[in-house]
């Protein structure tokens, strides 16, 4: 495992004082999640659980989060004071309510404003020019019409797994000349 940096630091503290008030909350031992700093793309974080099972026997839950290192290091402020309590208001949620809830239901909303005094906002308005990948332009029969798609549809298309049409022409798309 390599070290991690003083805002990785940091912003696993904030993570572990939110798990603290909310157990203190709720009282009930909550669990730490895992923290990588592994995310790509748009997204600033991104809260998972994963279910371990043997013969459809639940054994354990697990809880991580992921932060993009790229967008943190740029918003590192932003990070502590909403990205990372958002995250883990998720990471709370599950463990207090179950699978069952939205994931910006009124148990995350509760837990955002009484529990860690935060403001339950949904989306980031970061700049991700550098985070994310330049985009890739497929062109279709219509006159001047680029289409933008994204990394995951382009090698959809170069492994040949999909193909995608022009909603106005129904014309297959095919990767424009740079």
């Amino acid at each position: 495992m390599t070290e991690l940096t003083v805002n990785q630091s940091q912003l696993y503290a904030v993570v572990e004082g939110c798990i603290e008030l909310a157990s203190d909350y709720f009282n009930k031992s909550l669990v730490m999640p895992d923290i990588r700093f592994d995310l790509r793309g748009k997204s600033a974080g991104q809260a998972r659980f994963e279910i371990e099972r043997t013969l459809g026997v639940v054994r354990r839950h697990t809880f991580s989060i992921r932060f993009n290192r790229l967008l943190m290091e740029e918003n590192f402020k932003a990070f502590v004071d909403d990205v990372a309590p958002h995250e883990t208001a998720h990471v709370i949620a599950r463990q207090v309510y179950g699978g069952r809830i939205k994931p910006h239901g009124q148990e995350w909303k509760m837990i955002m404003r009484d529990v860690l005094n935060k403001s339950p906002s949904v989306t980031h308005q970061f700049d991700v020019s550098r985070a994310s990948p330049k985009p890739f332009i497929y062109q279709c029969d219509c006159t001047n019409v680029q289409h933008v798609l994204s990394t995951i549809r382009h090698n959809r298309i170069q492994r040949k797994h999909s193909s995608y049409l022009c909603r106005h022409c129904n014309a297959a798309l095919s990767l424009a000349c740079s």
